[in-house]
């Protein structure tokens, strides 16, 4: 047999809760308002002119620097080539980004007549 419930009066418990709970809900939000500090007030970032964007793209250090950016590219090696980059970039002084950039800068450099034909034959397309 099943125990009927439903004549069962729950009010005063239900009461009861809402009191218990109406009563640490206030004092918190008070104590949340006083204890709330001001807003930071930030300074408006610089923005860098087309000549000044240029100087800092050349050096590489873009971080922070609103709109000015380098274009990325996420790259894998072979083991050896990555030993090869990470050591003689050491080697030099430099960052890894700098001696890749340095190597392609040379191969361009080598390369630029099959380079420009490369760039007349797509924009021939």
């Amino acid at each position: 047999m099943k125990k009927d419930y439903s004549q069962i009066d729950t009010g005063r418990v239900y009461d009861a809760i809402a009191e218990a709970t109406a009563e640490t809900q206030e004092p918190a939000q008070a104590a949340q308002e006083e204890q709330e500090p001001p807003k930071k007030q930030y300074k408006p970032r610089k923005t860098y002119t087309p000549e000044e964007a240029a100087a800092i793209l050349s050096t590489l250090k873009t971080s922070g620097r609103k709109g000015v950016k380098l274009p990325r590219i996420n790259l894998a090696f072979t083991p050896q080539v990555h030993d090869y980059v990470s050591i003689m970039s050491r080697a030099r002084g430099e960052s890894m980004t700098e001696f890749v950039n340095l190597v392609l800068r040379e191969h361009m450099d080598k390369h630029m007549d099959i380079y420009r034909k490369a760039l007349e034959f797509i924009s021939s397309l």
